[in-house]
């Protein structure tokens, strides 16, 4: 597991239940066929509210084509991006705290179902986020 040196003390997961349905790195896309690099995860989401995993401030909101509704929340070097979203509660430069509702999962752009697109970045390049949440359930379980 990588070392997160500015991993906040305060963190979340970004839903109640984590059932992961397609791992960060190269794959066939399962809509265009082509292969490439996935930048994220996907966890099986329908519908479920979306948390925010650490005090951060929202920097974006919008629409893309292929993650289609998604929220960007910045905390330091730590970037994360949620997409595939329905609705979304909160405004661009809000601040929220982590374990705060953002909003829920659905299948907006491009995808196969319903479910939620979970991204992160440090220092600007994209990491695994299983390594991140592993490194946040650490944080949280004392462990």
């Amino acid at each position: 597991m990588k070392q997160f040196l500015c991993l906040p003390t305060l963190v979340s997961i970004p839903l109640r239940h984590l059932q992961l349905t397609s791992s960060y790195g190269y794959r066939v896309h399962p809509v265009t066929g082509a292969y490439g690099m996935h930048k994220g995860i996907d966890l099986r989401a329908d519908f479920d509210t979306v948390y925010a995993v650490s005090e951060s401030r929202v920097s974006l909101i919008g629409y893309d084509r292929t993650i289609g509704m998604f929220i960007k929340i910045e905390n330091g070097p730590l970037c994360i991006t949620y997409g595939h979203l329905s609705q979304v509660f909160i405004s661009k430069d809000d601040s929220v705290s982590a374990g705060e509702p953002l909003g829920l999962s659905c299948s907006t752009g491009r995808v196969t179902g319903p479910h939620l697109h979970f991204a992160v970045q440090f220092q600007y390049r994209y990491i695994d986020p299983l390594d991140f949440l592993s490194a946040a359930v650490k944080i949280i379980t004392n462990n």
